[in-house]
Formats: structure tokens, C-alpha cells, sequence
């Protein structure tokens, strides 16, 4: 009962974040009809940017830890992070879509994720990196731990759980009841139609675009004590793999429904 209970935190937790990016590339598929090849590396991008603006790379203190100087690092992460992807699409997707090159933009977006990789291996060349912890969950509970059901679960983990669910109800709304969700759902279902009509199709999807990977990139920050590599955040066991397996394929169907 309590590895069932702890294995199914674990994996809401990640299947939080798996989740959003899921999300991610369902709503950049439905809006250019492109599968975005180098979004992983986006969001490894965003996170290893705030790991080197926090902690450089070496060993990750409680100084470097320190909510004001992390806080910062985040800023610049996600500036790091919105930069990249607007150029990945300015230079790597939108000409070729606009000459209707399938094998243009696949190769184009597939070169953007091998140079990210390729860059981030080259100034991390530690095996692992763990991400600084920016909340004081050590202060809460039993050093950030509490015992439910006989099992011993992060605190942490129930953030990420609640901070996600806040997101993805936050993007809900937004797509919903503004003018920006508006026009992303008129692009959706007529990106002709809706240019037509005056919708600013170009500018909109640029910046669903580029901003796509903040929300991952958010929750992924919140993960402190998972250890990350080059190629991203490294594997849970399988049980919880399997729940955030689930919750992100349940996430992708939800935001194709439609299409």
C-alpha cells in the first residue's frame, strides 16, 4: 500500500510535467501542423541555463540555492528559453513551412535539437546535475518529507502536483475567455479563414511558439532533487513512469480531440 501510494505521487508529480509538454506539442501541431523535434531540448535548454546562471557547473550549495539569486537565474532561463524558440521557428520552421519543404523544416528543427544537445554536453560534462532547490520544502514536515499511509513523500512533490494543475487550468481559461485563446483556436480550425477575418495569425503563433516551453520549464524548476543530464531529467522507475506515460498520452488526446 504505501509503494503504491508513493509510486502514485511520484508519477502525478512527473506526470505533471510530462503532461504539460505534452500540451506543448499538441498545441504547436495544431496550430503549424509541425511535430516540434527540438522541444525537449527547448525546455533542457531553459533549465540548464538557470542551473549555470545559479550554480555555474560545479556542485550546487545552499548559497547558490538562495530563493533571490535562483529567482533571477529563472528570469534569465526563461528569457534563455523564449529567444531560442523564437528563432528555432523564425529561421528553422516558418521558411520552409511557407514553401510548404516538409523535409526542410524536419531537417532544419532536427539540426536546432542536435546543436542544443551537442552545446549543452559540451559545457556540462559532469554525468548528472541536481537543480537547486529555490523553496524551503527542508523546512516543512520531516526535512520536506511527510508520511502518509506508512509512506515517506516529498512535500516537493505535492507542489509540482498543484502548481501544474494551476497551469494547465490557467492555459483553459486563457484559451477560453481572451482574445489571444481566441485567435489560437480560430488558427486552429482555419488558419486561412482566420487570416481573413484579420486575425494576426503570424504574430500569434510565434508566440505560442516560443512561449510553449515556460510552462514545463516552470514545474521542471520545482523538481529540485531529480538529477539532470545534457539529454534532460533522468528516467523515474518504471511504475511512475508508466502513470506519467498515461497522463501525457491522456493529455495529448485530450488537446487533439478537436483537430
Amino acid at each position: 500500500m504505501s509503494l503504491a501510494l508513493q509510486v502514485l505521487v511520484t508519477g502525478l508529480a512527473a506526470g505533471g510535467i510530462y503532461g504539460l509538454i505534452a500540451v506543448g506539442y499538441s498545441v504547436i501541431y495544431r496550430l503549424t501542423g509541425i511535430v516540434h523535434f527540438a522541444y525537449g531540448e527547448l525546455v533542457s535548454l531553459g533549465v540548464f541555463a538557470t542551473l549555470l546562471i545559479a550554480a555555474g557547473t560545479g556542485p550546487v550549495t545552499q548559497k547558490t540555492a538562495e530563493t533571490g539569486r535562483f529567482l533571477v537565474a529563472l528570469a534569465l532561463g526563461l528569457a534563455i528559453c523564449i529567444a531560442a524558440g523564437a528563432g528555432s521557428y523564425l529561421f528553422a520552421v516558418q521558411p520552409y513551412l511557407s514553401r510548404g519543404s516538409t523535409v526542410g523544416w524536419v531537417a532544419a528543427i532536427v539540426a536546432v535539437a542536435f546543436a542544443i544537445h551537442a552545446m549543452l554536453a559540451a559545457i556540462f560534462t559532469r554525468p548528472s546535475y541536481v537543480f537547486p532547490d529555490p523553496l524551503p520544502f527542508r523546512d516543512l514536515g520531516h526535512d520536506g518529507f511527510v508520511t502518509l499511509g506508512g509512506a515517506s513523500l516529498q512535500i516537493r512533490s505535492f507542489f509540482v502536483i498543484a502548481f501544474a494543475i494551476a497551469l494547465a487550468l490557467a492555459a483553459r481559461l486563457a484559451l477560453e475567455h481572451t482574445r489571444f485563446g481566441r485567435g489560437l483556436q480560430a488558427i486552429a480550425a482555419d488558419a486561412e479563414g482566420a487570416q481573413i477575418v484579420g486575425v494576426p495569425v503570424d504574430s500569434l503563433v510565434l508566440v505560442a511558439t516560443t512561449t510553449g516551453a515556460l510552462p514545463p520549464l516552470g514545474t521542471t524548476g520545482e523538481q529540485a532533487t531529480q538529477q539532470a543530464t545534457p539529454l534532460g531529467v533522468a528516467p523515474l522507475p518504471e511504475p511512475a513512469t508508466l502513470v506519467l506515460l498515461a497522463l501525457g498520452l491522456t493529455a495529448v488526446g485530450y488537446s487533439l480531440r478537436k483537430r
